[in-house]
């Protein structure tokens, strides 16, 4: 029989994505998904990946499944997952023993920022590194610490629970989030309801207050990395996200910011696969 392969679930507030993952990193099937919200509730999670998982069995046979992990927003201890927020109807549920109960080989939970730090640091720009520091940029702002090799979850599970960090009058999330860039943009008298995509357009078009307003999610972002840089000291820091896609508008303000250091700052080389990936490897020896 061929090397067996490990099954990657990354769950969202949006989606719930799933793909066979080769031991090397590589994806080993195409990438299946299925909608979520917050209405997605225990039942359709257990119905979803089974119905997912075993999609997928077919079109790996014979090369068999070795294990199943699946990275989730939220706090993700042993038991009941918490501060979900984006997925409230499975929070106070134990997602690991709900996907467990139907599924005949093993089952590994992780937060979603932990796993695409994983990710990054087993297969992908971080390859190697002992001591790393993810960042997800996106609706909202996470990260995965790595200390010599081994994801640092805390005395909680709460180890880089970053969104609450205070910065100003508000939270770090505030303004290190797609959420951020808008209200930025509006409170210099943009124009009201355009999204992050659409402001990272207008700022390639030469519009002053996207670009400031994307200058500034920069030093933000920067911020969170001199934290880490003084708290961590890590080898490499890696970016990804959704909006690590503006990089070539917030890079250089973020490098600004930081100055000289020692550890290098990177962004993803798996791009949107690596929490499928980084989940996958939760199960891999």
């Amino acid at each position: 029989m061929s090397d067996p392969c490990y099954l990657g679930v990354d769950l969202g507030g949006t989606q719930l994505r799933m793909a066979a993952v080769a031991s090397d990193g590589r994806l080993a099937s195409e990438m299946l998904a299925v909608s979520t919200g917050r209405g997605f509730g225990p039942e359709q999670l257990a119905e979803e990946v089974a119905r997912l998982r075993d999609q997928l069995k077919i079109t790996l046979e014979p090369r068999g499944v070795a294990g199943l992990g699946f990275g989730t927003a939220g706090v993700v201890r042993p038991g009941p997952l918490s501060q979900s927020s984006n997925l409230p109807r499975l929070n106070g549920h134990d997602l690991r023993a709900l996907v467990q109960s139907s599924s005949p080989f093993p089952v590994s939970i992780e937060n979603d920022a932990r796993c695409f730090t994983l990710a990054e640091a087993r297969f992908g720009a971080a390859r190697n590194a002992r001591h790393v520091f993810g960042i997800t940029l996106g609706t909202g702002v996470g990260s995965g610490v790595m200390v010599d090799g081994r994801l640092h979850r805390g005395g909680a599970y709460e180890a880089g629970e970053v969104c609450a960090i205070p910065l100003r009058d508000g939270k770090l999330e505030d303004s290190v989030s797609g959420v951020g860039v808008v209200r930025c943009y509006e409170a210099a008298g943009g124009e009201e309801g355009k999204s992050a995509a659409e402001l990272a357009s207008r700022a390639r078009e030469g519009d002053g207050r996207a670009r400031d307003a994307w200058a500034s999610f920069g030093r933000d972002v920067a911020f969170l990395c001199v934290c880490a840089l003084r708290l961590i000291d890590p080898d490499v820091i890696v970016i990804g996200g959704s909006l690590a896609q503006a990089r070539d508008l917030f890079d250089a303000p973020l490098r600004a910011f930081v100055g000289s250091t020692p550890s290098r700052i990177v962004y993803s080389a798996l791009g949107p696969a690596s929490g499928v990936i980084g989940a996958a490897a939760l199960t891999m020896p």
